[in-house]
């Protein structure tokens, strides 16, 4: 299929920018020229800064009704919303049709043992709209901190509630975690997946601690915990501390480590996942 659809060129290359993996801008790419495909056939004089919420619901529905699986369903959604979100940002639209558009229930994901490419790319999304919309940079830093601990490197949500600055080290390569708390290890972030925790840290000023009450103490897993569910919440995305480390498994498992290593990276002595989890990971 060869891609086609308004600002295509400008929007590769923001996905680039933004670091996302070439089989998720692929799939973008797939997902705009057909709803682009489809309103052409029905809106064939429409601009695209006249696209309004009621025509992306339109085809929504349209997809639902033929038959298509939630999650192809989500992966659409996900797609509209990154593509109209940039429009807006370069200011080639006045309003976000797809502001308002909310991914639909799904309860093979929200049981799921890890977050698909497609569920991590829309969470990060919600955590940079929710900063864009309260224009609040510190929110966005701290967030998508506790997501570099935890999908990124494999925390457990103890750990990263005791984790110090001064166990967190800058190096050539990218960053140094680590870790104390129970099994003594070390990861290394590369830099592009760390930048978020320099910044956090640059706000942060002289507390030891990374995570921080507005007591000046260390903030307890309980409080990660409510930040969590919270961004959960506002994405639609069923998940916590565990299903992020989960996902940290998986994707180190499908990057080609053994399952010794794995659960080395994590501090266990061995890593257990689920039988159709297993199946996946052989098949591919």
């Amino acid at each position: 299929m060869e891609y086609r659809f308004p600002y295509m060129a400008e929007y590769e290359e923001y996905l680039l920018q933004l670091m996302r993996a070439e089989l998720t801008i692929s799939s973008y790419m797939m997902e705009l020229t057909m709803f682009f495909a489809w309103l052409g056939r029905l809106y064939p004089s429409k601009e695209v800064y006249e696209i309004g919420f009621m025509n992306v619901t339109e085809y929504i529905e349209e997809e639902i009704i033929s038959g298509k699986q939630m999650s192809t369903i989500n992966k659409k959604i996900t797609a509209l919303k990154a593509y109209f979100h940039f429009l807006w940002l370069k200011g080639k639209v006045g309003i976000d049709p797809c502001a308002k558009l909310k991914r639909r229930p799904n309860r093979a994901e929200d049981e799921a043992f890890y977050l698909s490419e497609d569920e991590i790319d829309y969470l990060l999304h919600t955590i940079r709209e929710e900063a864009n919309a309260k224009n609040d940079d510190a929110i966005f830093d701290r967030n998508m901190s506790f997501i570099t601990v935890f999908l990124w490197a494999g925390l457990r949500i103890q750990e990263a509630a005791s984790l110090l600055w001064k166990d967190v080290q800058w190096v050539d390569e990218g960053v140094i975690i680590g870790v104390s708390l129970g099994n003594v290890r070390r990861f290394i972030l590369p830099l592009e997946k760390g930048e978020y925790l320099k910044k956090y840290k640059e706000r942060t000023g002289t507390t030891p601690f990374v995570f921080e009450s507005r007591q000046g103490k260390r903030m307890s897993p309980r409080s990660i915990q409510f930040v969590l569910e919270t961004l959960s919440k506002k994405s639609g995305i069923k998940f916590h501390a565990q299903k992020l480390r989960n996902t940290f498994a998986v994707q180190r498992l499908k990057e080609g480590n053994s399952f010794e290593e794995v659960a080395d990276m994590l501090g266990i002595e061995q890593l257990i996942i689920p039988e159709e989890v297993y199946k996946e990971l052989a098949s591919t």
